[in-house]
């Protein structure tokens, strides 16, 4: 079995990006395709969300498993060889941090939606059903 050196690992994980990834790009091409009005990357918005439907104040996350913390990735931390604590920690971080955003936002008015990588990769119909639902419902309960 081929083992990767530090370094080889180093790389790779110097590759993963934090924004237009795979499943961002999915979702997006989705939401394009229903003609969903939205912004990508809304820096000016507390979290910095993947996309938002400015309008509705919907804010819209493309969380990973594995970075985010999906339960059945917090076992799987058991098989890293090295630095199990850092992985550890950093996985936790994230999940509070998202907590944090989840909480902060739903306090200033948005709605927020979360959306793991495994579904947006089997079933990205499903989860803009759910976006234009919520834009649907949104115009009726509207806030002003």
């Amino acid at each position: 079995m081929f083992r990767k050196t530090r370094k080889q690992i180093s790389y790779n994980m110097s590759r993963i990006k934090s924004r237009d990834t795979g499943i961002e790009r999915t979702l997006r091409s989705f939401l394009r395709k229903n003609t969903i009005r939205f912004r990508s990357n809304a820096k000016f918005v507390f979290g910095k969300p993947d996309f938002i439907v400015h309008k509705k104040k919907i804010a819209i996350f493309c969380d990973s498993a594995f970075w985010h913390g999906y339960k059945s990735c917090k076992t799987k931390i058991h098989r890293f060889k090295n630095n199990k604590a850092f992985w550890r920690g950093k996985i936790k971080t994230n999940i509070e941090r998202d907590k944090l955003v989840t909480r902060t936002l739903k306090k200033n008015g948005w709605i927020v939606l979360r959306f793991w990588d495994f579904d947006i990769e089997k079933k990205p119909e499903k989860c803009t059903d759910k976006i234009k639902d919520i834009i649907r419902n949104e115009g009726k309960n509207s806030r002003n």
